[in-house]
């Protein structure tokens, strides 16, 4: 059976724009080494795509930016590998009351959230499956609570196919309470699988110890999948490192389709 090997990335839109261009070098060595079939990529802005441009000779960028301004108008956007997927259908949606509403936010939420949603189908295997990336608030636990409702939501309402896979910057590990509403929805079905050893996904000792050490980076993916492999990435790539969140790389085998295909692929 086929394998599906997943990354989630926190690249970091902060410093200035000459530093990105020195760790988009970083960036994208760790990438083609690690060689993902789709990755989940936070917090990247328009200026950063010019340095990416190696990536986009494999992967197809997906997804809207969220409507703040300047530095701060990122995208949680999907990649996925141009020779293996076609794209069926997606969109952006942000993690407010008013979903369908660019720019929109909860109150007492620094910028407003979104998440992107791809549908996928897989041309080794047939499967047609589920994607989507998101990066929740960094500030108050209350607004991620109501930011994971609205996601759990429009998943439940919107997913399709084989499988469903998530990837994102949580700000947030499994005691949380907005994680345990994830974890415990049950139409949803998802389990988390990144590491609990005590790995964490950020590299500064001081914001590590403000997560307790866990990790707030994941990958969740449908039970009834298996996780061959799940590794938290630390090294350095070209002498640096590719950003200050660690990236998540899991390797999933495919399961048997058990929902209906949405439309078809071209």
């Amino acid at each position: 059976m086929n394998d599906l090997k997943v990354m989630t990335l926190n690249i970091w839109n902060g410093g200035m724009a000459s530093s990105f261009q020195k760790r988009a070098a970083s960036i994208q060595a760790m990438i083609h080494w690690h060689d993902p079939d789709i990755i989940g990529i936070q917090e990247l802005t328009e200026p950063m795509l010019k340095d990416l441009s190696e990536l986009a000779e494999t992967y197809t960028f997906y997804g809207k930016a969220r409507g703040s301004h300047g530095r701060s108008d990122e995208r949680c956007c999907v990649l996925f590998r141009k020779s293996r997927f076609s794209f069926l259908d997606g969109e952006t949606f942000w993690l407010s009351a008013t979903p369908d509403k660019p720019g929109s936010s909860f109150a007492n939420s620094m910028f407003p959230r979104i998440a992107t949603i791809a549908f996928l189908q897989d041309s080794l295997s047939g499967m047609q499956f589920t994607f989507a990336n998101t990066h929740l608030d960094h500030l108050l636990p209350t607004v991620r609570t109501k930011q994971i409702e609205v996601l759990c939501a429009q998943l439940k309402q919107k997913q399709r196919g084989s499988f469903t896979v998530l990837t994102g910057d949580f700000n947030c590990s499994f005691p949380s309470m907005a994680f345990r509403l994830l974890e415990k929805d049950a139409q949803l079905n998802l389990k988390d699988t990144v590491p609990t050893d005590g790995v964490t996904t950020l590299r500064s000792f001081i914001q590590a110890g403000s997560s307790r050490f866990r990790p707030i980076d994941h990958i969740l993916v449908s039970k009834e999948m298996t996780v061959i492999k799940s590794e938290i990435i630390t090294g350095m790539y070209m002498g640096r490192y590719p950003s200050d969140h660690n990236p998540v790389l899991t390797v999933l085998q495919l399961p048997e389709p058990e929902y209906e295909t949405y439309g078809d692929a071209e």
